[in-house]
């Protein structure tokens, strides 16, 4: 079983007391500081009122980064692949 600990966050000046595995807090204080920095940058566009609807759109921000990674990651995987044959081809000509 995983061992819990608290952490403080702050998100557009407000407070949370979240709990982290231990080791992981400064992932979650990261996540956090990236959230607060996409939902000010969000605020300030004035573009979007609300917290609901800055949260939405900040959800949908990353979730679209977070596809096109995946797909950046399958290109990459797939190129590593190639080149991976290459080499073998060239260590075990037959």
């Amino acid at each position: 079983m995983t061992d819990n600990i608290a952490v403080q966050i702050t998100i557009l000046e407000q407070s949370y007391t979240l709990t982290s595995p231990v080791g992981k807090e400064e992932h979650l204080r990261q996540a956090a500081r990236n959230l607060d920095a996409r939902l000010k940058a969000i605020k300030d566009s004035g573009r979007v009122s609300g917290l609901e609807r800055m949260a939405v759109m900040a959800a949908l921000n990353f979730s679209a980064e977070s596809l096109q990674n995946q797909k950046d990651m399958q290109v990459l995987e797939a190129a590593l692949s190639q080149l991976d044959s290459k080499v073998q081809d060239h260590l075990n000509p037959n």
